[in-house]
């Protein structure tokens, strides 16, 4: 079945337009400038539960991407889908500075070949960090924001199904990833959470008294 999604995504259900959208929508690169400033301006002018779920997230990418997704990746070792067959459309953004600048033009395509005998490849592809990345962020979100994090949650999708669309992960990577997410952005959140409850009112009771839970208030 894992085969049988990748083919139909990567190589069946595929269109110009659907390169263009798909390549854009998983590169990272392209779209970090721009996270990047929503970060510093909520830091800078947003209110205690926007800052308190920027901080939540940040500590939860660190530890899901960081440590655990890294650790997982080191010890499965999976080949990704162009590394162990041939056939497989590789679609991505082309090279520009910034790179976000390569969204206005037809990213690169193009197609594996088989493996070489005897070559030694590593593999990095299960579980996708793109799509734990997303999900935990989107689970955040929605565990501050009900309803941004439902709009978060649709773009999530999107990232799962880019990544097997342009032949970077099979789609159990994607579920696996999604699954870490999801898991570790409850758990450190209402680790935080707690955190804030127990050690909140000593180091900071002014804004405790305002403020006794992470997710409460504005």
């Amino acid at each position: 079945m894992d085969q049988f999604l990748q083919h139909w995504i990567n190589q069946e259900a595929t269109a110009p337009w659907l390169d263009q959208l798909m390549a854009g929508i998983t590169n990272f690169s392209a779209w970090k400038p721009f996270l990047l400033a929503a970060f510093l301006v909520g830091m800078i002018f947003g209110k205690f539960r926007l800052r308190a779920m920027l901080l939540c997230l940040i500590i939860t990418l660190g530890f899901t991407d960081g440590i655990l997704v890294n650790s997982i990746k080191h010890a499965v070792g999976r080949l990704r889908p162009f590394q162990a067959q041939e056939g497989v459309r590789v679609v991505h953004l082309k090279n520009a500075s910034p790179q976000f600048l390569s969204m206005a033009t037809p990213p690169k395509v193009k197609v594996s070949e088989p493996p070489h005998a005897g070559e030694v490849l590593q593999g990095r592809s299960f579980p996708s960090s793109h799509s734990a990345n997303i999900m935990l962020s989107a689970t955040v979100i929605f565990l501050f924001y009900r309803r941004w994090g439902m709009l978060a949650f649709l773009i999530a999708s999107l990232v799962f199904y880019s990544r097997v669309y342009t032949g970077a992960h099979w789609p159990t990577d994607v579920l696996a990833g999604a699954t870490i997410g999801c898991l570790s952005a409850i758990t450190i959140v209402a680790l935080l959470n707690k955190a804030w409850q127990r050690w909140g009112p000593k180091l900071f009771p002014v804004i405790e008294e305002r403020h006794p839970g992470l997710l409460t208030g504005r």
